[in-house]
């Protein structure tokens, strides 16, 4: 068969699959890798040896090895990149998409298998997973592999498909731990076919069935050091689940959309409704087989209650690990009951009204409702170093409480900066001791670790430095602590106090007194001229004093986006204050924004009409 005629034989799948591409490869890279994944970043590290490979992922991970083994081989080929790692995630999704069909026809027929991968194709969970590089889009493809082989070894019991059964098996369970309860509810579909034998038939159904199990058995011994230390586990940050959890991940599953939601909850009624029509049949090895429904209960109650039973049960008298990116491999058998309730519309006009609601809902739910490829959710890890490196240009060393993550960033080929591990309270109690390390240094942090340090760490700052850069990007921060001895000197006694006149835009939001701390913030840009370059500065005047006040620049994209000045960028235009009145004299002062840009030989002050009493 040639190429042509392929693709009108299959123009739908042709089409899905195409689909789920474009889903998947679009702004696969605009998300900073997080937590999660700079651990699969550092432990496929291509620099390791491969002999200290298996040890790297002993020590940072709870997982079988086989996904960090193949990304190290990928990044030696293709480059130790995010984009690359991102890439092979997204290509093994659009291969779970082609499995799931092919399952679905092998369990149904071909129009259930081309809703179930059509379906599968606008999922939001996987495609966020096939957009994260971390083993789990890895896992969701050999668990539908390993049914795929189990549906094909019930059929027809020989010896090839025994193995190819037991190698997706074995591969699924050297993806993540969690294929173990898959595998356990696929044993319990062998000791159902295996009682319902033919007893001359039964001893070579065993036989067959347990040297598939001996292969999965033998595929996961490179997992077993790592699957016993996750057995000594006794804490572990997953917190206890609650009484609605499953409610709560098959409402994630769907991107907890209302209209989509109550679809799929149509769809999954009629499943049973069908199911409940199937006629009686004498409990007989080839009766259940052939009768579609009644095998594809017998396959997919099992692959859903007991992948949802057992890790529920262990989290309440063990250790809790229901987290809902583990139960992606229910996904398939949730989608495969959900596609039988669409056929059970005989109308074809029907069926793909529905096709076409689902479509819609979910699609706008993705692109507009949750904005899915445009708006920040991850940790920016990427952006806060970046920031860093813009502006280190004199290589002055970083501190943060997260160095072995930050160290894919700032240690590489590319850069590599002097890295501190320790928090700012420690690092501060330290300098305090020894007075010559009180030098200039960056303090980034991130994944929930806020700007709170004590007082004490803050009165220490205060005394001997200022922040000369500072970045609040999504779930980081940085600042730039520079000598206070080594703060530029800024003359505006020269220049002229503007109000209206000015070339300044600017707004004051916060002014206010609390507890004789006087908080400031606000925005202030020139007019066509990019931000990023501008140094931005407040000023307390009146008649006998000009006082230049600490003030942090900050991150303002909403001021670029609200004005939409051909482009122009605003983002570093915000500004915020919190000034000690206890360290000002006496005396009635005006505030006054200052802004100059070097390159564009522009020094301005504008003085507003807010007074502050002190």
């Amino acid at each position: 068969m040639n190429l042509f005629s392929m693709l009108k034989n299959n123009y739908w799948l042709f089409s899905i699959l195409l689909l789920s591409s474009i889903l998947r490869f679009y702004h696969i890279d605009f998300q900073s890798i997080w937590l999660d994944e700079i651990h699969t970043m550092n432990e496929s590290n291509p620099n390791t040896k491969i002999s200290d490979l298996y040890g790297a992922i002993m020590a940072g991970e709870q997982m079988p090895p086989l996904y960090f083994y193949s990304l190290y081989f990928i990044f030696k080929i293709f480059g130790y990149t995010t984009l690359v790692a991102r890439l092979f995630s997204a290509i093994l999704g659009v291969i779970s998409i082609f499995a799931l069909y092919k399952f679905s026809k092998e369990l149904f027929n071909k129009k259930v298998a081309l809703i179930a991968s059509f379906l599968l194709s606008i999922n939001s969970f996987h495609l966020y997973y096939s957009q994260e590089a971390r083993p789990y889009i890895l896992l969701f493809l050999f668990s539908i592999l390993s049914f795929y082989g189990l549906v094909r070894y019930i059929k027809i019991s020989n010896f090839k498909n025994a193995i190819i059964y037991g190698s997706c098996t074995g591969l699924m369970l050297l993806s993540h731990f969690f294929g173990l309860f898959v595998f356990f509810s696929q044993l319990f579909v062998l000791l159902f076919f295996f009682l319902i034998s033919k007893k001359n038939n039964m001893l070579d159904f065993f036989k067959k069935s347990l040297f598939s199990c001996i292969i999965v058995l033998i595929l996961f011994i490179p997992a077993l050091k790592i699957f016993i230390k996750v057995t000594e586990i006794k804490e572990f940050w997953i917190p206890a689940p609650t009484v609605d959890v499953y409610t709560l991940i098959f409402r994630e599953f769907f991107g907890n959309s209302e209209i989509v939601l109550s679809l799929l909850g149509i769809f999954i009624l009629l499943y049973f409704i069908k199911l409940s029509k199937t006629n009686h049949l004498e409990i007989k090895y080839n009766n259940i087989v052939e009768n579609k429904m009644l095998f594809s209960f017998i396959i997919l109650l099992p692959w859903i209650s007991l992948v949802l039973l057992i890790p529920l049960i262990r989290s309440y008298v063990s250790v809790p690990m229901i987290i809902s990116r583990y139960f992606i491999v229910v996904l398939p058998a949730i989608l495969l009951i959900i596609s039988v309730g669409i056929t059970q519309f005989k109308n074809k006009i029907i069926q793909y009204a529905f096709i076409l609601m689902l479509f819609i809902f979910t699609i706008s739910d993705i692109v507009f409702v949750k904005n899915y490829y445009f708006n920040t959710t991850k940790s920016q890890f990427r952006e806060g170093s970046n920031f860093i490196i813009e502006n280190n240009s004199n290589k002055t060393k970083v501190v943060t409480s997260l160095g072995w993550y930050f160290k894919y960033f700032l240690q590489n080929k590319k850069v590599n900066y002097e890295l501190i591990d320790k928090s700012l309270d420690n690092y501060v109690d330290e300098i305090k001791l020894d007075t010559t390390k009180i030098q200039a240094f960056w303090y980034i942090d991130a994944h929930g670790r806020i700007y709170n340090p004590t007082q004490t760490t803050i009165d220490f700052l205060d005394k001997y430095f200022y922040v000369e850069k500072n970045l609040n990007a999504h779930d980081v921060w940085v600042k730039k602590y520079e000598l206070k001895t080594n703060k530029p000197k800024i003359d505006i006694s020269k220049l002229n106090f503007k109000i209206k006149q000015s070339i300044i835009e600017s707004n004051i939001e916060v002014f206010e007194n609390k507890d004789n701390k006087f908080i400031i913030s606000g925005w202030a840009y020139v007019k066509g001229i990019e931000s990023k370059d501008n140094i931005l500065e407040l000023f307390l005047v009146n008649d006998s004093s000009q006082i230049n006040i600490e003030s942090e620049q900050i991150i303002r994209k909403d001021i670029t986006s609200f004005f939409k000045d051909h482009n122009t960028n605003y983002d570093m235009s915000g500004f915020q204050s919190q000034i000690n009145l206890d360290n000002i004299p006496k005396g009635n002062y005006k505030l006054a924004i200052y802004v100059a840009n070097s390159n564009k030989k522009i020094e301005e002050i504008k003085l507003t009409d807010l007074v502050i009493k002190n």
